[in-house]
């Protein structure tokens, strides 16, 4: 192998390295965004569950006192 061959193979091996890297990056910001959209979904799921519950206790309340 010459000087010419490892330059050129250290150059290529450093570009690739740094394209995965890049990927690596790109990847996880979409995660990040992802991980947000799900809590912000759980959170109005939450919200949902919450208010169903009101109603379910009122009627329940209504019952009891519409069986007196």
């Amino acid at each position: 192998m010459n000087t010419w061959t490892a330059i050129v193979l250290i150059v290529a091996i450093g570009t690739f390295g740094g394209l995965y890297r890049t990927r690596l990056r790109a990847n996880n910001q979409k995660t990040d965004e992802e991980i947000e959209n799900l809590s912000r979904r759980i959170s109005r799921m939450e919200d949902r569950i919450a208010n169903l519950e009101t109603i379910v206790l009122e009627k329940e309340k209504a019952k009891q006192f519409s069986d007196l």
